[in-house]
């Protein structure tokens, strides 16, 4: 460990002077990151193949197999993979854990992890024939030993099975045998993975060649120095070329998309700088709590959880130049410049939260904690193509919604004529889930006699538009790289540099001043109230969706005919009297109502006594609240339907197709 602990001393050094503050400006200037200048390694010079394995004789080892990210991710993929044939049927799959559990009890585990009713038995069980299970120490030598000897047990039946199927006698004398591949997937805490790599080492299991890919898992530190720690400590056991550092949100579909959105559509790419766009937004919000996860989650906080990670990543692809190729080498070279012109996060651009009840959680066992369950930052890029744009970063737990999406919103149209100057301004919503999709939110003349313009979307619903039932799991997708040696989707030394380098400073001003505590906030809502005093500052109502949506708890859920009635200033009963009892549908429907039989009635009001539904010029019967726009409040007309669903959407834009509104 002496070599270890010097290579740590020597990288906090060089920590410490890569992040001085420059003499004449007195900013700090990033980490002295190498750019990686063509020519690029062998390695990261493949384009993406998303073949199925079945050339190679596959092994994979799942360490921390019996912890909640190995039952809830890991053992699903990789059944999900060999059900699809993206994984050999004979691959050897053996979890290692600290749990004295024999193959049977893993087996069992393994089973209810991967239980799907839609799924026939056969395949699970053919899958749970492939996997065996082996306990031990993380850092002892004889537990290494006896894993490589039912290691070689496993992969010597292996090849024994492939000779059959290639019709090779077991006397035939030696003929070539197919490549190997061992994928080493650490699911447990960032501090075991010197110990493990290096007993692989050790024990021979690991020769570190061709044959070794190693999946390491987030977090990989607290802050600038403790990231380069653990990296150094790593490289003294692990090469770059066979780490595959893991950000499941790199697989999801969506993100997956953003370059070829960006580059294979001239419309976007044209329009994407500082030029046309207003603001860019990455959110992502969950409606649950810690979920078990407190004893981890109060030691990190959703800055290091989320937002140094998953966010920073997604706006690295939002913010990059044109790659040569979408090999990883050439991805990474645009990732790694723009992440360098990233200024560290200043505090007057952070408003942190804490919800109410989050000490009284049985997990939490600091009941004086100052962890944040909720974060939004503003960042700024300093180079030719953002300079000015307010990059926002925002996420939090127990919130209004289950959203992560990217949120680009466009300047409005100089010198527009005057019936449009109060047109919203124009925004693409990349919804990374629930219900991926995009959509690009226009403003367009409602047909009919009358002139009125309203906020519409143009719509690309997966579900809707592509017809191949639930996406891939991320996890899945990002195992079939590694199993391909495709690492475009995975995260590099030098980016994990850059980022702890945006966010290390002002985590430790957090840390020092103990006077500085989240702002308190209720469950159920969008967050503390002095985000959208953030927000203010940036030119924007709130962050997301910049309609008008209020900060509060639902209650209840209020009935559509009191919704109207209310709106309409009249009694309950006088509006089921005019047929507003049944559905009311959404912007572009005819507006009718449906009996309890389900027949269509034609006693709903006429078009124009649904609120919003107004020419330009009137005013009349409109709410002080929809009398302004959603984007700023400028006086323009409203959708005719004012949906009071927690959608995070402007009013009227439907979650629906157009296929399914017709």
């Amino acid at each position: 460990m002496s070599a270890v602990r010097k290579a740590s001393e020597a990288t906090a050094k060089k920590v410490a002077t890569d992040t001085d503050s420059d003499e004449e400006t007195g900013l700090r200037v990033p980490p002295k990151v190498m750019p990686l200048l063509v020519p690029i390694p062998e390695q990261l010079t493949k384009l993406p193949s998303f073949g199925a394995v079945h050339d190679e004789l596959t092994t994979v080892i799942v360490f921390g197999a019996d912890g909640n990210l190995a039952r809830r991710k890991t053992f699903p993929a990789l059944f999900n993979l060999m059900y699809k044939d993206h994984l050999a049927d004979d691959a050897v799959i053996i979890g290692y854990a600290r749990a004295p559990l024999s193959t049977t009890a893993f087996r069992e585990m393994v089973y209810r992890s991967i239980y799907a009713p839609t799924v026939a038995n056969q395949p699970r069980t053919h899958f749970l024939n492939q996997v065996t299970y082996e306990h031990g120490e993380f850092n002892e030598p004889a537990s290494f030993a006896a894993l490589r000897e039912a290691l070689e047990a496993r992969e010597a039946q292996q090849l024994a099975d492939w000779r059959v199927r290639a019709g090779i006698d077991a006397d035939a004398p030696a003929v070539q045998q197919p490549s190997r591949v061992r994928l080493y997937y650490m699911a447990v805490p960032s501090f075991l993975y010197y110990g493990i790599c290096l007993n692989l080492k050790d024990s021979g299991i690991a020769t570190h060649k061709k044959v070794d890919r190693f999946v390491l898992e987030k977090p990989f530190g607290r802050d600038s120095t403790t990231c380069n720690e653990l990296l150094a400590q790593l490289a003294l056991v692990l090469s770059e070329d066979v780490s595959y550092r893991i950000d499941h949100y790199l697989g999801k579909e969506l993100i997956m998309n953003l370059l070829v959105l960006r580059f294979a559509n001239i419309c976007f790419e044209a329009i994407w700088n500082h030029h046309h766009i207003a603001s860019v937004q990455v959110i992502f919000k969950e409606k649950v709590g810690l979920d078990g996860r407190g004893g981890y989650f109060d030691q990190y906080g959703v800055i290091r959880d989320v937002m140094q990670n998953h966010l920073t990543q997604i706006l690295a692809l939002v913010t990059m130049e044109q790659p040569l190729s979408l090999s990883a080498g050439h991805i990474l070279q645009e990732k790694i410049k723009v992440l360098s012109s990233v200024r560290p996060l200043a505090r007057k651009d952070l408003v942190i939260g804490q919800y109410a009840g989050y000490l009284d959680e049985e997990s939490i066992s600091n009941k004086q904690s100052r962890t944040e369950t909720f974060a939004v930052a503003v960042l700024h890029i300093n180079n030719p193509r953002w300079a000015g744009v307010p990059f926002v970063l925002k996420a939090g737990k127990a919130l209004n919604e289950n959203r992560a999406e990217v949120r680009i919103r466009f300047k409005n149209v100089p010198g527009a004529i005057p019936e449009l100057s109060a047109c919203p301004e124009n925004e693409l919503i990349i919804r990374v889930q629930p219900n991926e999709g995009i959509y690009w939110k226009i403003s367009n003349k409602v047909p009919g006699l009358h002139f009125e313009v309203a906020p519409m979307r143009m719509d690309l619903t997966y579900q809707s538009k592509y017809d191949q039932g639930e996406l891939p799991e991320a996890y899945e997708r990002l195992i079939l790289h590694v199993l391909n040696a495709d690492k475009s989707h995975f995260v590099h030394a030098d980016e994990l540099k850059l980022s702890w380098h945006i966010f290390s400073a002002v985590l430790h001003e957090l840390e020092a001043a103990e006077d500085d505590r989240p702002v308190p906030y209720m469950r159920g809502t969008r967050g503390p109230a002095l985000a959208d005093e953030l927000a203010q500052r940036y030119g924007m109502r709130k962050f997301g969706s910049q309609r008008f949506e209020s900060n509060t708890a639902p209650v209840a859920n209020v009935p559509a005919v009191d919704r109207w009635a209310t709106r309409k200033g009249v009694g309950v009963a006088a509006a089921a009297a005019n047929g507003v009892a049944g559905t009311h549908r959404r912007s572009g429907e005819r507006r009718s109502s449906e009996g309890a039989d389900g027949a269509q009635r034609n006693d709903a009001p006429p078009r124009n006594e649904w609120p919003g539904a107004l020419p330009l010029s009137s005013t009349n019967l409109v709410p002080p609240v929809a009398a302004t726009s959603w984007a700023g409040g400028s006086p323009v007309a409203m959708p005719r339907n004012v949906s009071s669903s927690s959608c995070d959407e402007p009013p009227g834009f439907s979650t629906q197709s157009e296929s399914t509104r017709r």
